[in-house]
C-alpha cells in the first residue's frame, strides 16, 4: 500500500511539474509576442516627377536629378543590367538638411534616420521609363516611385 501512494505521489508531481512548465512557456510566449508590438510601422508611399516634394509625416523628400542612368535597355542584350543614381534631398522643418545620391541597384533599403528623429527608411521602388535604346529619355519624363518606412512606438 505504501508502495501505491509514493507511486500516486510521484504521478501527481510529475503532473504538476509539466503543468507548471505549459503555464511558463504560455506566459513567455505573451511578452515575447507585447515586445514584439511596442513598434507600429507606418508606410508612405510616394511617386514624383523631377523637382516634386513629397510630404511625409511633417517631413519631406524632392526628387531633384537622375545624376546618370545606365540601366540596360528593354530591346538590348547586356551583361550588366546597369544602374541608375537619383539625386534626393531630405528637408525638415522646410530646411534642407541633406542630399542623398541613391542607386536602384541597392537591393537594401537607405536609412535616413539619422537626419530625423525616429526610426525611417526609404526603398526606392522603380524609375520610369525604363531606357529603350531608341529613345532619349527627357528629364521632365522620369518619375520615381519610393516607399518611407517609420517605426513609431506604441
Amino acid at each position: 500500500m505504501q508502495e501505491f501512494a509514493e507511486n500516486f505521489k510521484k504521478g501527481q508531481i510529475s503532473i504538476l511539474l509539466k503543468f507548471v512548465f505549459l503555464i511558463a512557456s504560455f506566459f513567455l510566449f505573451i511578452t515575447y509576442a507585447s515586445a514584439q508590438n511596442e513598434y507600429e510601422e507606418l508606410v508612405y508611399y510616394g511617386e514624383t516627377s523631377l523637382g516634386e516634394m513629397f510630404n511625409f509625416g511633417g517631413n519631406e523628400i524632392r526628387f531633384k536629378e537622375v545624376i546618370v542612368d545606365s540601366r540596360c535597355p528593354t530591346n538590348v542584350t547586356c551583361i550588366w543590367t546597369g544602374e541608375a543614381k537619383i539625386l534626393v534631398e531630405i528637408y525638415k522643418n522646410e530646411g534642407l538638411i541633406k542630399e542623398e545620391i541613391i542607386s536602384t541597384r541597392s537591393q537594401k533599403f537607405f536609412s535616413i534616420s539619422k537626419l530625423f528623429q525616429g526610426d525611417f527608411s526609404l526603398t526606392i521602388l522603380w524609375l520610369l521609363p525604363y531606357p529603350k535604346a531608341s529613345k532619349k529619355i527627357k528629364p521632365s519624363d522620369y518619375q520615381l516611385r519610393f516607399k518611407i518606412t517609420q517605426k513609431v512606438k506604441n
